[in-house]
């Protein structure tokens, strides 16, 4: 038995291309993550009766070494009670209406930023009025997303 060559030659013939072929590909990964870690906002945010929280899925080391990915988490919506105007709750459903209405608007016409707030409107009040509201928190087009559901019997 050779003590040099522990493995036989038939695993060594392709051996180094193997390499470098799986090198390759753990970098291509590994960046994919960074890219995706890098784009993934990280502040917390609460839209309507929704809040966006951003959590990491590895290890979180004051980095995240893993995937970060935005969790949507909705509050109190089957048995939502009509709040008084002033309170917390009152703002948030005034956020949840316009942002119903700025998934359909969004998504039915060519429209950039907040252009969307004076289309829609909520107890009489455009959603550019709504905006000028400190408690009130609106997201531009680019960051409505409207997912189809195809439902099957």
């Amino acid at each position: 038995m050779d003590l040099k060559n522990p493995l036989p030659e038939k695993f060594q013939e392709g051996l180094g291309k193997d390499l470098i072929f799986i090198a390759v590909s753990i970098i291509i990964v590994v960046s994919a993550a960074g890219v995706n870690n890098y784009v993934t906002p990280e502040e917390r945010m609460d839209v309507g009766l929704v809040e966006l929280e951003t959590q990491c899925k590895g290890i979180d080391a004051g980095v995240c070494i893993g995937l970060q990915q935005r969790q949507q988490i909705t509050y109190n919506y089957d048995d939502y009670q009509k709040p008084e105007e002033g309170e917390p709750n009152y703002y948030r459903l005034a956020e949840s209406e316009l942002m119903a209405q700025a998934y359909n608007i969004c998504e039915s016409e060519n429209i950039k930023e907040y252009s969307w707030t004076s289309e829609a409107e909520y107890l009489n009040k455009t959603g550019s009025e709504w905006r000028e509201l400190d408690e009130i928190q609106l997201l531009p087009c680019e960051q409505t997303y409207h997912r189809s559901l195809d439902a099957e019997n």
